[in-house]
């Protein structure tokens, strides 16, 4: 989609690099065609993504798909166990090679619609019938690779060849994980399911802006402030991430009772930009991965990956996530899309608080400023 002719609205109040003094990013950020066409080209086009987990991938011929937007894309474990990202798209016909995730029985992909195989090198080796074709060369039909990298097991893609690594921008971030998350090596993967909603009405930066502050959570989401003390709640600029700390939890609480000797007895969230999070709540050993995955200018969906130590756990914890706090915040975003609308709205104020706390949205001024500064580019 092409970004050149794009007319980024005038600030009339500036989203500067003093949160203090900042703005948000207009409301025309958030509805404008031209803009969400910018972003898939100039932010999504050109970032790690989250795909899914290395165990997903341990033995030759385990794939998993996925999209990057709208574009389809799968990574493959090789035969010499390496792993390799595609389009996943078939030359022929533009039929998707390969559904969700699973194992290849032989060392080909081959298309569904017409047959036509590719070796694990993205090289296209059978297509029926196409001796009688002139000038037919298997050498125009290779597939196009895509970045792959790990970090901290986790499988992230990115269409862009010249991207920097994803290690030099967040490489960080796993001993970070391994400090909060008791025995993060023992996590195991478990397919998840979305969080409240599976579509949010919201234009994906609604949903991340909702996200990165919990300025909301006292009004918005009582049961959880009533778990977590929101004065001593902190919120952290690393790079790309912004992390939520919320170390002082109350056992006992209207959310969902956890014992003090649980494995974990506080909250940690971590956004990396642009729409990705890793999600650790009190009580069992869990961590979710979830992403903020646009589907338009106005729709999103925000779905999930769980990592846990056992099959099972605590099901007040996950019936308070799924009926209570996910459909919570999918209510708040729906009403925030449908006001941006409104002709008297421009842009806001980022409110601000010395030591970063729970009542402050330090994390949105960080986000509004890389949004900003990537369509800049």
């Amino acid at each position: 989609m092409p970004t050149a002719n794009v007319i980024y609205p005038e600030f009339d109040r500036p989203l500067s690099e003093d949160a203090e003094r900042s703005w948000t990013l207009p409301a025309r950020y958030y509805i404008d065609p031209a803009i969400y066409g910018a972003e898939r080209e100039k932010i999504f086009f050109r970032s790690w993504q989250y795909l899914g987990h290395q165990s997903q991938l341990a033995a030759p011929g385990d794939y998993i798909t996925g999209y990057i937007v709208d574009q389809p894309v799968f990574v493959i474990c090789d035969r010499n166990g390496a792993l390799k990202g595609y389009y996943n798209v078939c030359l022929h016909r533009a039929h998707e090679l390969l559904k969700d995730t699973g194992t290849l029985r032989s060392a080909a992909i081959t298309c569904p619609y017409h047959a036509w195989a590719y070796d694990f090198e993205g090289t296209l080796r059978a297509a029926p019938n196409t001796r009688q074709v002139k000038d037919f060369d298997f050498e125009d039909f290779k597939l196009t690779p895509i970045r792959v990298e790990l970090l901290a097991g986790f499988v992230f893609v990115n269409l862009d060849p010249d991207a920097r690594p994803l290690k030099d921008q967040i490489g960080w971030l796993e001993e970070d994980l391994r400090r909060h998350v008791p025995d993060f090596d023992k996590l195991k993967f478990f397919e998840g399911r979305a969080i409240g909603n599976a579509t949010t009405k919201a234009n994906w930066k609604v949903v991340v802006d909702n996200y990165v502050e919990c300025y909301h959570c006292s009004k918005a989401h009582p049961a959880f402030a009533d778990m977590i003390e929101m004065t001593e709640y902190k919120t952290e600029i690393i790079g790309p991430v912004s992390r939520q700390l919320g170390l002082n939890t109350r056992p006992k609480n209207s959310a969902y009772d956890f014992s003090p000797e649980a494995p974990v007895t506080h909250a940690a969230f971590w956004f990396v930009w642009p729409n990705i999070t890793f999600n650790m709540m009190p009580g069992d050993t869990q961590l979710s991965v979830a992403v903020i995955q646009p589907k338009g200018v106005e729709e999103c969906v925000f779905w999930s990956h769980n990592y846990r130590h056992q099959a099972e756990i605590d099901p007040a914890k996950v019936d308070y996530g799924r009926t209570v706090l996910g459909p919570e915040d999918t209510g708040l975003c729906e009403s925030v899309q449908r006001g941006l609308h409104a002709r008297v709205y421009k842009q806001g104020r980022i409110i601000v608080d010395p030591t970063h706390s729970g009542i402050a949205e330090h994390g949105i001024h960080h986000f509004h400023r890389m949004v900003k500064a990537a369509l800049d580019r």
